[in-house]
């Protein structure tokens, strides 16, 4: 039920504020700190932005490390999967090689992420799976920018 209240006021326009567990931004956001999440368009995000996206019914914060036209996705799926054998793969492999502006963002555009700590990437994630963007993390009583 909280995936889905965030997922709505997001969606709705509101901010949110919520503990984020676990140690993937590690020391970026430490376990259990508030962290504060804001609206935005995916064409608006940058890399090295971190973003709360939704994944199998999950809500994961993690940096944007790289944004790709559909072309260049299907050629790092194919890469991702050959060094990720357990992993499903995601989309599939297509001959034209055309670069694109991400500020023209479209469903065909993934996103690579990977929690700070982490020395894998997450699994290539689509515009519309992303929700909002971290501006704010509560520490010892202070508010810092990610």
């Amino acid at each position: 039920m909280f995936p889905e209240l965030i997922i709505g006021l997001l969606k709705n326009g509101y901010k949110v504020s919520f503990s984020a567990p676990g140690h993937s931004m590690f020391p970026t956001i430490m376990d259990n700190e508030t962290v504060v999440v804001e609206p935005i368009e995916p064409f608006a995000v940058h890399k090295g932005d971190i973003v709360l996206y939704r994944s199998n019914g999950d809500l994961i914060a993690h940096r944007i490390m790289g944004i790709l036209t559909k072309d260049k996705a299907d050629q790092y799926a194919l890469l991702f999967n050959a060094f990720s054998p357990t992993k499903e793969q995601t989309v599939s492999p297509d001959a034209n090689h055309q670069s694109s502006q991400h500020a023209s963002l479209s469903p065909s555009h993934f996103f690579i992420l990977r929690g700070d700590a982490a020395l894998d990437f997450d699994e290539p994630i689509t515009s519309d799976q992303v929700l909002g963007k971290v501006i704010s993390i509560e520490r010892n009583g202070s508010s810092l920018n990610p």
